[in-house]
């Protein structure tokens, strides 16, 4: 059966911890060396293939994999993850401070790294792509020899795709199950596991915050590698179990924030905003420092994601709480975590664009981009309209249609965002 087969390679990923660590410091070397030899190499195409292999082939597939199977990536592959844990292990041991463990730091850190990435213009230049990416590294590197005993802090708190990841993999049909029943029959001598991100693996219910490394499976007869239905999170959330920290992550940073700032270079919303600068006789001739802007027109650009973004999420926002409120459902929270199969893949559309355009410089011809756009929006968007059905019609309120029609408006927006 289909399941045993998750709960063997479940099995397989606890058992085989040294073929894991050379797959992880494999990725680590790869890594290293496109960053460090596009610095020393006198040729450009030294750049442009790292480039292409970061932007144009990783990125998608990273954000693809952690909405279709859990966030693996983090587990297994990921070179910050690996070198915060070493660290953690060989470092200070210190405990983890107050200040890290605040809620808002995954949106925070989101939001500057997207608008930093944008305004440096990072999928064009190498340089920037080595400040964006190499930067985080050094801080995982420093936040592991500082906290933790073998831990992922860095993971845990700060990482800038933490909370993107958390959320996309609330959708993952993909999950490590927990039996609670043969949990407390289990009469053996647990085993001693390592979780590198401190999950209380008895009362784990969410793929969010689970690294996917497989050290847990088959703990104490109860923990399993299985399959799920990719709304089963998505449905069972209640108010209880959503944090306004989500919230505002999902909103304001993923659905705002993060879908204007892919959007942009397709959009007439962007050619009238700056149209209307140019008329306006806004200086355009100022030079600044590579690693602050990567022109005049970046920074102009860099208000419009950040206002637009704002504006989006806010109008999203009051949509939600009306949609719930006449559907007379007990919170409108849950509503909200229905959007994100289409702020989701509405991403990964937007990454997909990077990476056409970064392999346009290898003549591939993306004339097919926006049919393959409307393909994953329309999948999307049917997705997210099947969750809030779901979520509003089960309420016999008289108003629960006119409350569909609207969270229907909420996620015709996001639409409109990437196809106008």
């Amino acid at each position: 059966m289909k399941s045993s087969l998750l709960a063997r390679f479940g099995d397989a990923l606890e058992r085989h911890g040294a073929l894991i660590a050379f797959i992880q410091w494999t990725m680590v070397l790869l890594y290293g060396l496109l960053l460090l030899v596009p610095l020393v190499s006198p040729s450009h195409d030294t750049s442009r293939v790292a480039r292409v292999i970061f932007w144009g082939i990783g990125w998608p597939l990273i954000i693809s994999s952690v909405m279709l199977s859990g966030r693996f990536w983090c587990g297994l592959f990921c070179p910050d993850g690996t070198l915060t844990e070493f660290a953690s292990r060989h470092g200070k041991k210190r405990s983890i401070p107050r200040w890290i463990r605040w809620k808002g730091w995954p949106c925070t850190m989101l939001a500057l790294t997207t608008l930093y990435g944008q305004a440096t213009g990072f999928q064009n230049h190498f340089h920037t792509t080595l400040v964006l990416l190499g930067i985080p590294t050094v801080f995982a590197l420093v936040t592991g020899y500082l906290y933790g005993n073998g831990k992922r802090i860095w993971c845990m708190y700060l990482c800038p795709v933490n909370g993107l990841f958390g959320m996309l993999a609330k959708q993952a049909p993909l999950h490590f199950r927990v039996d609670k029943e043969q949990w407390a029959t289990f009469a053996g001598t647990p085993k001693r596991i390592n979780c590198a991100p401190l999950i209380n693996i008895r009362q784990m219910q969410s793929a969010s915050a689970c690294h996917a490394c497989g050290r847990c499976s088959g703990y104490r007869n109860a923990v399993r590698l299985a399959a799920r239905h990719p709304a089963q999170e998505l449905l069972s959330a209640d108010s209880h179990s959503i944090d306004n920290a989500d919230l505002f992550l999902l909103l304001w940073c993923m659905a705002g924030i993060c879908t204007v700032s892919l959007a942009w270079p397709e959009s007439f919303w962007y050619r009238l905003y700056m149209e209307t600068i140019l008329s306006a006789g806004l200086p355009f001739d100022t030079v600044f420092p590579w690693w602050l802007a990567e022109s005049p027109a970046a920074l102009y650009r860099l208000f419009l994601i950040a206002a637009g973004g704002t504006l989006l999420g806010t109008v999203l926002y009051g949509m939600l709480r009306l949609a719930g409120r006449l559907a007379n459902l007990p919170s409108w929270k849950p509503l909200a975590l229905c959007l994100i199969p289409l702020v989701g893949w509405g991403l990964f559309s937007g990454i997909c664009h990077i990476s056409f355009s970064v392999w346009q410089e290898y003549g591939l011809c993306a004339i097919w981009y926006r049919t393959f756009e409307w393909c994953i929006l329309g999948f999307a968007s049917a997705g997210s309209l099947w969750l809030g059905m779901k979520n509003i019609l089960p309420y016999r309120a008289p108003a629960r249609l006119a409350a569909l029609a609207l969270y229907g408006l909420s996620a015709l927006l996001l639409d409109l965002v990437w196809l106008v």
